[in-house]
């Protein structure tokens, strides 16, 4: 979903797949005023932050204007070498982050005012999610009865596609929750999320460049109604795009809900107890690539379901 700020716009993703409702950005989101009577259209929003194992305190260098391009939020040219590997813990498709202090959130002041200012902040250790939930583990719990099956509000909903290892998208936040809970997980709050992408190195995208389709599927560039692709690709396609934990698709793909309710600004204190939106993160195959990046930040009501959306879980580490 995309910052709803901005004008509807209609994206051409090909002959076979139709026309299909996305939101342009133009600064922050501006918050539904209830979930019970939006009525979101499938959008796409920004990456997040990877975790990593050695915690340690770091100052986000200089974030100022570069020439523009193709993605106007692009940080400056020293952070676009690839971010270094760090080895973690991995066991049933989950990876294990360790606790870190990290900077969230960017300080440039061409990005939006819901990712600024930036600040320091914590997280403890914890698991998530190598990829994005797929089709055939969700199916798994609409079987249980436990998770609704997603309403076919476009030709591109993934559900019925015929690919088990394609994300599954058109997601309900109440039925990404409960899949979770049904996986013995949780959805991960949005620090994890954003410590996730990019850890304590302070990148545009989780590998250190710049926008590229050959590292994630979003729209070709800011200016284009283009997709990289004419659908999200299967979970894990794009492994030359994972942060540097080795988390995959966190850029692209379909956003991601997050536990945590949706702000305007988030302070360094706890994360807000109740709203009208849920947080969604890391932009998907109908975003730009501005809005895919680890800082970017979207929100989306209970109503909010189409194609651009989906989801991967966390838990605490034991």
């Amino acid at each position: 979903m995309l910052p709803r700020s901005s004008i509807a716009v209609v994206l051409a993703v090909g002959a076979a797949t139709g026309v299909i409702l996305a939101r342009g950005a133009v600064g922050a989101p501006t918050p539904p005023v209830a979930t019970a009577t939006s009525t979101a259209q499938p959008a796409a929003a920004a990456p997040a932050a990877p975790a990593t194992a050695a915690a340690h305190d770091e100052v986000e260098p200089d974030e100022s204007p570069v020439v523009p391009g193709e993605n106007p939020y692009e940080e400056s040219a020293p952070n676009r070498s690839p971010v270094v590997h760090q080895p973690v813990v991995a066991r049933d498709g989950m990876l294990r982050l360790g606790a870190g202090h990290f900077v969230m959130g960017s300080s440039s002041p061409r990005a939006p005012s819901n990712e600024r200012p930036a600040r320091p902040t914590n997280v403890p250790p914890f698991w998530i999610d190598r990829t994005e939930v797929t089709v055939g583990a969700y199916r798994a719990c609409v079987g249980a009865a436990v998770c609704s099956r997603p309403a076919r509000t476009s030709a591109t909903c993934t559900f019925d596609a015929g690919d088990p290892e394609l994300p599954v998208s058109c997601v309900h936040w109440r039925d990404a929750d409960a899949y979770c809970r049904f996986a013995g997980k949780r959805l991960p709050s949005e620090r994890e999320w954003e410590y996730a992408a990019r850890g304590t190195f302070p990148a545009s995208f989780p590998w250190g460049g710049g926008p590229s389709c050959a590292n994630a599927v979003t729209l070709v560039n800011d200016q284009s109604g283009k997709s990289c692709a004419s659908r999200p690709a299967r979970v894990g396609s794009h492994p030359s795009g994972a942060s540097m934990f080795g988390v995959q698709d966190l850029s692209g793909n379909v956003e991601e809900w997050t536990a945590d309710w949706y702000v305007e600004s988030l302070g360094p204190g706890p994360a807000p107890r109740a709203g009208a939106a849920r947080v969604l993160r890391g932009g998907g195959w109908l975003s730009t690539p501005s809005q895919s990046r680890t800082t970017s930040r979207d929100w989306g009501s209970a109503l909010e379901a189409g194609p651009n959306v989906g989801f991967r879980c966390a838990k605490d580490a034991e």
